[in-house]
């Protein structure tokens, strides 16, 4: 029996209830998965370049990144990181405010811009989340 790696999920988000939601929506969409989290922006761009204490961290297959985060917000740590086009990401925000910005900046289709809190649905809508996240679906 061939045994399927798990699917690493990244959630940058600094507000507890939000990352509560979130983890147990992720629960309900999938359960092969393996979940890390960090609180900040700094620790965010740590985490993705793999930088000191998170040298040995998973190359995540999903990054839900919140829009406001301590320290450097979502698009600061996306502008510090060299592929930042080509990372799966889904942007939570409790507003459309940026919306534009990631689109054009940072290619960030509008499926892949969840407005909090993220449903279900919303993260089945997600190209990235569906490609990368949801079992039994089409790459």
């Amino acid at each position: 029996m061939i045994e399927m790696r798990k699917r690493e999920v990244l959630v940058i988000e600094d507000n507890a209830a939000d990352r509560f939601w979130l983890e147990h929506v992720l629960k309900l969409a999938s359960e092969d998965y393996t979940l890390s989290s960090v609180t900040d922006g700094e620790q965010a761009v740590s985490f993705l370049l793999k930088r000191g204490k998170y040298s040995l961290a998973p190359t995540p297959d999903v990054i839900f990144l919140d829009v406001h985060l301590p320290t450097l917000d979502g698009i600061e740590v996306l502008r510090q990181l060299p592929n930042a086009r080509d990372l799966p990401i889904c942007v939570l925000s409790s507003s459309e405010a940026e919306r534009e910005l990631f689109e054009s900046e940072f290619g960030i289709e509008r499926s892949n811009y969840l407005t909090k809190p993220a449903s279900q649905a919303d993260i089945a809508a997600s190209s990235r989340c569906r490609a990368h996240l949801l079992p039994n679906s089409n790459n």
